[in-house]
């Protein structure tokens, strides 16, 4: 998985994020698609992990992780720990709910 930091229009694209406390950083996106063809973002801040996927519970808010991470090398670790999912059952087991 490929991770990024955020640019203005990430910012205004994903209202709420959070950027890293003091100069910490800013949040990081990643980009993929499932085997099944379904694409999905991943946004990384502060306060955890939001997955928005192309199915229906993206009118909601998609899918979280409360798991608050204390730097962008921790979002970086949690990801790593991820892989390149093919499913969005991949995320579900690694904890992700729906919002």
């Amino acid at each position: 998985m490929e991770l990024r930091e955020f640019t203005r229009h990430d910012f205004d694209a994903f209202g709420g994020v959070e950027v890293w406390p003091g100069d910490g950083g800013r949040p990081l996106l990643a980009e993929g698609t499932f085997a099944d063809g379904m694409g999905w973002v991943l946004v990384l801040d502060c306060q955890g992990a939001c997955l928005v996927c192309d199915d229906a519970q993206a009118g909601n808010g998609g899918y979280a992780i409360a798991q608050p991470f204390r730097s962008p090398a921790e979002a970086r670790a949690f990801a790593a720990t991820l892989g390149e999912p093919k499913t969005r059952g991949e995320f579900l087991l690694a904890g992700f709910t729906p919002v």
